[in-house]
């Protein structure tokens, strides 16, 4: 019998045989049932419910903050340019990504309000 670290190779081993002679098959298919314990419906519900809340305060604060950055530069007396087309990608992704959470599309929300935030980094990034 040919080995390797301790185990058969499986050319020399039946289907039925398991790889190892000390585990038991019933065991390894019982454990994932044992490890899992289903959650009660409350307890999804209030995980969504906070997953959609914290997805809306994050896509709120990335456009408040692109907001707050094109009114401060235009205020200033810079002139309107790439950084302003930045920004105002970057807020006008991470505003539908509120509304997006506020539904229930946390994946949607996610993705947009990422869009916002490189939106926003790219306007700090530019002169």
């Amino acid at each position: 019998m040919t080995t390797r670290d301790g185990e058969q190779m499986l050319a020399e081993r039946g289907a039925d045989s398991p790889a190892r002679d000390d585990v038991d098959v019933k065991e390894l298919r019982a454990r994932p049932q044992r490890l899992t314990e289903p959650s009660t419906p409350s307890e999804r519900s209030q995980q969504a419910r906070s997953a959609r809340g914290g997805l809306m305060a994050i896509g709120a604060l990335v456009a408040v903050a692109c907001l707050f950055a094109i009114v401060g530069r235009l205020n200033g007396g810079t002139e309107a340019g790439a950084w302003t087309v930045a920004y105002s990608i970057g807020l006008a992704s991470a505003t539908p990504g509120v509304e997006l959470a506020r539904r229930g599309r946390t994946r949607w929300a996610l993705m947009a309000t990422i869009v916002g935030a490189v939106g926003a980094t790219l306007g700090n990034a530019l002169p």
